[in-house]
């Protein structure tokens, strides 16, 4: 299990996409896990408990992890490829295990490189979460309004849990880069199965014991603390999981990785510790600029939004997002795996003159260059295979997502016109995520240094429109969480048309064929479908809108929303053959051809 891609580089469309699959498994298990642990917790504990927790204490949890470690991770994944990649005769890391320079069960130079750096995040994360608790503590201690946060009990110890449940969470780190540096994609969907059932688990006996304890009827003491507990075993097992799955793949102990050394200089002079250091600093802070882009809407609710507020948005954010986490994150993550490979690590050998015919140097480099070329050819492929992918989805989303939306909020019980508002109002954002998620992913592996520090400086302009636009949704217009989701499509435009901007501009500059927008855009026969579909399907909702049995025309309206469905998608793979045979070539690894339309 688990092996590297071979070939020197970092890993292939086969060993990435074959690996989302993985974590699009996992992915699927966490949200129907998660589906039916917040229908519990909605019934048990109740829409305000709910909205603290997934407003206010995951940001406190995002912000410590994704500023801690989502920089040095990105740096990691580049420098590990071009450690791979300038290896002689090494096609992986584990291969340099047998390296006479290393000693016996101890990490190789390039592990133990990894390892010091990815020893950084625990001990920031330390720091950062102090400050962040007293900031938490200071601003309840203000005096908490009768619908705010503070107004929940065991509030403050809850928080005390959460930040201990992330520091340990850190403490994964070392052996998560170990595993993603090898490609270990179904490990890490084992270990994280494994503590998402914990979670769930954990927060369920919680929430059932603070109703044994109840001094009064509907009321449980322990709502707020049962999310905290349940983060704090989510940590511990997947620390546990991590720990118990890379001893066996490691040819040294796990304590190991947790050790600071000094490793050998690199055999090419280079200082990788600096490069690693410098590339770093770069991603943290656009990690801290994406970490406001992309939580700015939970920083607005936190800071505006009474508790009811907060149930509303987690509610939606929590169940809307579902398609996102199953399908579109593990593709940006094994995008991000693929892309990284172009990643200029070094500088070109020579600026300029013709290669003399008898130069191996001359010969070494134009082979490279011509795998660099193959490379980009290859991620124009993806691209533009991607972006088909998900502007289909997208389309899909638009087409159905608004009118059955409600239907389905109706079937669960969820009446609530501003549940339903922040429901449709997501169905439209979902597709500009999915879009922004493969593009980011390109943009950040390939930028240089100077190109990340512009890219940072644009995010800024983002962030500014972004945070204003979001505040006046909330604040002055009074549109709640549909007014947040409307600012969140903003700020997913943006970054979309910038990162295309980026590509297009990246291809030029190689003299390289890049992905053609119109490749992407699906086919004329299966968007007049799509409306076709929408308009009759508002249609007969119209119709059957004054029928006495609701339930029986909520279930009619929704089979015939399945049988056209059925049909888009018939209508699909009439019209959409050759993009069906490039995401089967991509899926499988077989050879890429440019072509998708």
């Amino acid at each position: 299990m688990g092996q590297v891609p071979a070939g020197g580089g970092a890993p292939g469309p086969q060993g990435a996409f074959a690996g989302a699959q993985y974590l699009m498994g996992l992915q699927l298990f966490v949200r129907l896990a998660t589906f039916s642990t917040n229908t519990a917790v909605l019934y048990i504990a109740g829409r305000r408990a709910f909205g603290v927790a997934s407003v206010r204490f995951e940001l406190l949890l995002s912000t410590i992890l994704f500023l801690s470690r989502e920089g040095m991770r990105n740096a990691l994944l580049r420098v590990a490829v071009a450690d791979r990649s300038g290896s002689e005769g090494s096609t992986a890391l584990r291969t340099s295990q047998n390296s006479a320079s290393t000693p016996a069960g101890r990490p190789s130079a390039q592990e133990q490189r990894i390892i010091n750096a990815a020893l950084v995040p625990i001990a920031a994360g330390m720091g950062m979460a102090g400050c962040l608790y007293a900031a938490y503590v200071g601003r309840s201690a203000e005096g908490p309004e009768p619908q705010g946060p503070g107004s929940v009990p065991y509030y403050r110890l809850s928080l005390a849990v959460y930040i201990v449940a992330a520091w340990i969470e850190l403490c994964v780190e070392p052996l998560f880069v170990l595993s993603r540096a090898r490609v270990l994609f179904r490990l890490q969907a084992k270990c994280e199965g494994i503590a998402v059932s914990c979670r769930c688990a954990a927060v369920v006996a919680a929430l059932l014991a603070g109703r044994l304890v109840a001094e009064t009827a509907g009321e449980n003491p322990l709502r707020l603390l049962a999310f905290a507990v349940g983060q704090l075993a989510y940590a511990t097992a997947i620390l546990l999981a991590f720990a118990w799955h890379m001893a066996r793949e490691l040819d040294y102990p796990v304590w190991m990785c947790y050790v600071p050394r000094a490793g050998p200089r690199p055999r090419d002079g280079t200082q990788r510790s600096g490069a690693i250091g410098g590339l770093a600093a770069v991603l943290v802070g656009q990690s801290l600029l994406k970490h406001f882009l992309t939580q700015g809407d939970s920083m607005v609710m936190a800071r505006f939004a009474t508790a009811d507020e907060m149930g509303v948005f987690a509610f939606v954010s929590n169940y809307g997002s579902i398609p996102a986490r199953i399908v579109f994150l593990p593709l940006e993550e094994a995008s991000r795996a693929v892309f990284s490979r172009m990643a200029p690590s070094q500088p070109p050998r020579h600026s300029g003159g013709t290669p003399s015919a008898g130069s191996a140097m001359d010969v070494g480099d134009a082979e490279e260059d011509g795998t660099r070329e193959g490379d980009a050819r290859g991620a124009a492929h993806i691209l533009a295979t991607l972006g088909k992918l998900q502007l289909l989805l997208g389309l899909l989303l638009v087409a159905f997502g608004p009118l059955y939306a409600p239907v389905l909020l109706s079937l669960i019980r969820q009446n609530d016109p501003a549940v339903r508002q922040a429901l449709v109002a997501y169905c439209f954002y979902l597709p500009l995520l999915g879009l922004n998620g493969f593009v980011e992913a390109f943009v950040h592996s390939v930028a240089s240094r100077r190109q990340l520090l512009r890219i940072n400086m644009w995010m800024v302009v983002f962030t500014a429109v972004y945070m204003t636009v979001a505040v006046l949704a909330l604040c002055h217009y009074n549109l709640g969480s549909a007014g947040i989701i409307a600012a969140n499509m903003l700020n997913m435009a943006l970054r979309v048309a910038y990162g295309g901007w980026f590509i297009f501009g990246w291809y030029a500059q190689r003299h390289s064929a890049g992905p053609r927008l119109a490749a992407m855009l699906p086919h004329p026969a299966v968007a007049g479908a799509c409306l076709a579909s929408s308009v009759t399907a508002a249609a007969a909702m119209a119709a059957t809108g004054a029928a006495q049995n609701l339930v029986l025309c909520r279930l009619t309206v929704l089979a015939l929303g399945a049988a056209l469905g059925a049909a888009v998608l018939v209508i699909v793979w009439r019209y959409e053959q050759p993009f069906i045979r490039s995401v089967q070539a991509l899926r499988t690894g077989q050879p890429l051809h440019a072509k998708v339309d």
